[in-house]
Protein backbone atom coordinates (compact mmCIF):
# COMPACT_ATOMS: atom_id res chain seq x y z
CA UNK A 1 0.00 0.00 0.00
CA UNK A 2 1.19 3.67 -1.29
CA UNK A 3 2.18 5.97 1.29
CA UNK A 4 0.04 9.26 1.80
CA UNK A 5 2.37 11.10 0.29
CA UNK A 6 3.05 8.90 -2.39
CA UNK A 7 -0.87 8.94 -3.09
CA UNK A 8 -1.28 12.54 -2.99
CA UNK A 9 1.60 12.75 -5.56
CA UNK A 10 0.02 10.01 -7.50
CA UNK A 11 -3.96 12.20 -7.16
CA UNK A 12 -1.97 15.68 -8.75
CA UNK A 13 0.15 13.72 -11.32
CA UNK A 14 -3.41 12.48 -12.65
CA UNK A 15 -5.17 15.87 -12.70
CA UNK A 16 -1.83 17.26 -14.45
CA UNK A 17 -2.47 14.26 -17.21
CA UNK A 18 -6.14 14.58 -17.63
CA UNK A 19 -5.45 17.86 -18.23
CA UNK A 20 -3.00 17.37 -21.10
CA UNK A 21 0.06 18.95 -19.25
CA UNK A 22 3.32 17.26 -18.85
CA UNK A 23 5.34 18.77 -15.81
CA UNK A 24 7.57 17.37 -13.21
CA UNK A 25 5.97 18.36 -9.73
CA UNK A 26 8.35 16.68 -7.58
CA UNK A 27 11.55 18.75 -5.98
CA UNK A 28 13.36 18.62 -2.89
CA UNK A 29 13.72 21.27 0.16
CA UNK A 30 16.70 23.05 -1.29
CA UNK A 31 15.55 23.64 -4.59
CA UNK A 32 11.88 24.94 -3.12
CA UNK A 33 13.92 27.09 -0.89
CA UNK A 34 16.07 28.80 -3.98
CA UNK A 35 15.57 32.79 -3.92
CA UNK A 36 15.70 34.38 -7.44
CA UNK A 37 16.46 37.88 -6.33
CA UNK A 38 20.17 36.73 -4.99
CA UNK A 39 20.58 33.79 -6.62
CA UNK A 40 21.00 31.58 -3.45
CA UNK A 41 19.36 28.60 -1.33
CA UNK A 42 17.73 29.69 2.05
CA UNK A 43 18.42 25.84 3.00
CA UNK A 44 21.50 24.65 2.12
CA UNK A 45 20.46 20.97 2.77
CA UNK A 46 17.31 18.86 1.73
CA UNK A 47 18.40 17.17 -1.17
CA UNK A 48 17.14 13.75 -0.69
CA UNK A 49 13.98 14.98 1.14
CA UNK A 50 11.39 15.07 -1.54
CA UNK A 51 8.36 17.24 -1.75
CA UNK A 52 5.96 18.74 -4.11
CA UNK A 53 6.83 22.04 -5.93
CA UNK A 54 3.02 24.48 -5.41
CA UNK A 55 5.11 27.19 -7.09
CA UNK A 56 5.11 24.21 -10.39
CA UNK A 57 1.37 23.33 -10.17
CA UNK A 58 0.35 26.77 -9.31
CA UNK A 59 2.13 28.55 -12.93
CA UNK A 60 2.53 25.80 -15.55
CA UNK A 61 -0.60 24.35 -14.36
CA UNK A 62 -3.42 25.57 -12.65
CA UNK A 63 -2.79 28.92 -14.07
CA UNK A 64 -3.12 27.94 -17.34
CA UNK A 65 -6.71 25.89 -16.82
CA UNK A 66 -7.76 29.05 -15.15
CA UNK A 67 -6.36 32.46 -16.61
CA UNK A 68 -7.58 34.55 -14.19
CA UNK A 69 -4.76 37.03 -15.04
CA UNK A 70 -2.76 36.09 -12.30
CA UNK A 71 -1.30 32.76 -11.05
CA UNK A 72 -2.26 31.70 -7.76
CA UNK A 73 0.21 32.89 -4.92
CA UNK A 74 0.86 29.47 -2.90
CA UNK A 75 3.54 28.10 -0.70
CA UNK A 76 7.00 26.96 -2.13
CA UNK A 77 6.97 22.99 -0.81
CA UNK A 78 4.39 20.54 0.34
CA UNK A 79 4.88 17.08 2.04
CA UNK A 80 3.14 14.57 4.18
CA UNK A 81 4.68 12.50 6.96
CA UNK A 82 3.83 8.60 7.85
CA UNK A 83 1.91 10.51 10.91
CA UNK A 84 -0.38 11.41 8.19
CA UNK A 85 -0.10 15.22 8.75
CA UNK A 86 0.56 17.48 5.91
CA UNK A 87 2.96 20.43 5.53
CA UNK A 88 2.87 23.32 3.65
CA UNK A 89 6.42 25.34 3.69
CA UNK A 90 6.87 29.12 2.48
CA UNK A 91 10.68 29.93 2.25
CA UNK A 92 11.78 34.10 3.00
CA UNK A 93 15.35 34.51 2.48
CA UNK A 94 14.59 38.57 4.14
CA UNK A 95 13.19 40.28 6.47
CA UNK A 96 10.15 38.96 7.60
CA UNK A 97 9.01 42.44 9.12
CA UNK A 98 6.97 44.48 6.67
CA UNK A 99 3.41 45.03 6.24
CA UNK A 100 2.91 43.93 2.82
CA UNK A 101 5.14 40.42 3.45
CA UNK A 102 3.04 39.55 5.99
CA UNK A 103 -0.20 39.88 3.91
CA UNK A 104 1.53 37.18 1.35
CA UNK A 105 2.05 35.04 3.57
CA UNK A 106 -1.32 34.78 4.86
CA UNK A 107 -3.01 35.08 0.95
CA UNK A 108 -0.28 32.30 -0.08
CA UNK A 109 -1.70 30.42 3.03
CA UNK A 110 -5.74 30.35 1.67
CA UNK A 111 -5.05 30.24 -1.94
CA UNK A 112 -2.87 26.78 -1.29
CA UNK A 113 -5.72 25.33 0.39
CA UNK A 114 -8.00 26.68 -2.83
CA UNK A 115 -5.64 25.10 -5.52
CA UNK A 116 -5.03 22.07 -3.72
CA UNK A 117 -8.50 20.95 -2.54
CA UNK A 118 -10.06 21.71 -5.93
CA UNK A 119 -7.52 19.17 -7.43
CA UNK A 120 -8.90 16.63 -4.76
CA UNK A 121 -12.51 17.46 -5.46
CA UNK A 122 -12.11 17.11 -8.92
CA UNK A 123 -10.30 13.70 -8.48
CA UNK A 124 -12.96 12.18 -5.83
CA UNK A 125 -12.92 8.62 -7.26
CA UNK A 126 -9.18 8.10 -6.30
CA UNK A 127 -9.00 11.25 -3.32
CA UNK A 128 -11.74 9.65 -1.18
CA UNK A 129 -9.51 7.56 0.72
CA UNK A 130 -7.32 10.31 2.36
CA UNK A 131 -10.60 10.99 4.11
CA UNK A 132 -10.38 15.16 3.45
CA UNK A 133 -13.53 15.15 1.04
CA UNK A 134 -16.42 14.59 3.13
CA UNK A 135 -15.46 18.13 5.12
CA UNK A 136 -12.11 19.48 4.00
CA UNK A 137 -12.58 22.42 6.85
CA UNK A 138 -12.44 19.80 9.51
CA UNK A 139 -9.73 17.69 8.40
CA UNK A 140 -7.58 21.00 7.27
CA UNK A 141 -8.11 21.69 11.18
CA UNK A 142 -7.36 18.77 12.37
CA UNK A 143 -4.13 17.54 10.26
CA UNK A 144 -2.45 20.60 7.90
CA UNK A 145 0.71 22.48 9.31
CA UNK A 146 1.74 25.91 7.73
CA UNK A 147 5.37 26.85 8.18
CA UNK A 148 7.06 29.93 7.53
CA UNK A 149 10.49 29.54 7.10
CA UNK A 150 12.67 33.06 7.64
CA UNK A 151 16.62 33.53 7.11
CA UNK A 152 17.90 33.62 10.86
CA UNK A 153 20.75 35.91 9.87
CA UNK A 154 17.99 38.60 8.54
CA UNK A 155 15.64 38.05 11.32
CA UNK A 156 17.40 38.06 14.47
CA UNK A 157 14.31 39.41 17.11
CA UNK A 158 12.33 36.31 15.56
CA UNK A 159 14.76 33.72 15.82
CA UNK A 160 15.15 34.92 19.90
CA UNK A 161 11.82 34.51 19.94
CA UNK A 162 11.75 30.98 18.44
CA UNK A 163 14.47 29.60 20.64
CA UNK A 164 12.69 31.07 23.55
CA UNK A 165 9.43 29.34 22.51
CA UNK A 166 11.00 26.10 22.11
CA UNK A 167 12.37 25.69 25.42
CA UNK A 168 8.83 25.56 26.80
CA UNK A 169 7.92 22.98 23.91
CA UNK A 170 5.85 25.34 21.94
CA UNK A 171 6.07 26.67 18.45
CA UNK A 172 6.42 30.63 17.89
CA UNK A 173 3.56 32.20 16.33
CA UNK A 174 4.11 36.03 15.56
CA UNK A 175 1.04 38.34 15.18
CA UNK A 176 0.04 38.33 11.84
CA UNK A 177 0.06 34.00 11.68
CA UNK A 178 -2.34 33.80 14.78
CA UNK A 179 -5.56 33.90 12.88
CA UNK A 180 -4.21 31.02 10.56
CA UNK A 181 -2.86 29.33 13.91
CA UNK A 182 -6.38 29.50 15.72
CA UNK A 183 -9.14 28.90 12.76
CA UNK A 184 -7.42 27.83 9.57
CA UNK A 185 -4.70 24.91 10.56
CA UNK A 186 -3.62 22.53 13.08
CA UNK A 187 -0.79 24.70 13.38
CA UNK A 188 0.71 27.95 11.60
CA UNK A 189 3.73 28.90 12.71
CA UNK A 190 7.46 30.13 12.45
CA UNK A 191 11.17 28.64 11.90
CA UNK A 192 14.20 29.49 11.28
CA UNK A 193 15.84 27.79 8.79
CA UNK A 194 18.16 26.25 11.33
CA UNK A 195 15.16 24.97 13.13
CA UNK A 196 13.91 23.03 10.11
CA UNK A 197 16.95 21.66 9.74
CA UNK A 198 17.34 20.10 12.99
CA UNK A 199 12.91 19.56 13.42
CA UNK A 200 12.44 17.61 10.12
CA UNK A 201 16.14 17.07 8.16
CA UNK A 202 18.57 16.27 11.17
CA UNK A 203 18.59 12.55 11.86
Amino acid sequence: MMNRYTLLKQIIENYIDDHGFNVEIESNIKDTSYDKTNDTYLCEFGENFKVIDMDVIAKDVYGNIYKSGKTRSTADAFFVLEDGKWYFVEFKNTKIDTSSLKLRVQLKAYENLHLLFDILLDMTEISRELGCIENPIDFIRNNVIYILVCSEEKNIKEADFIRKSQLTKKQYVPGFMEELNSSVFKESYLLTEKNFYREFIAE
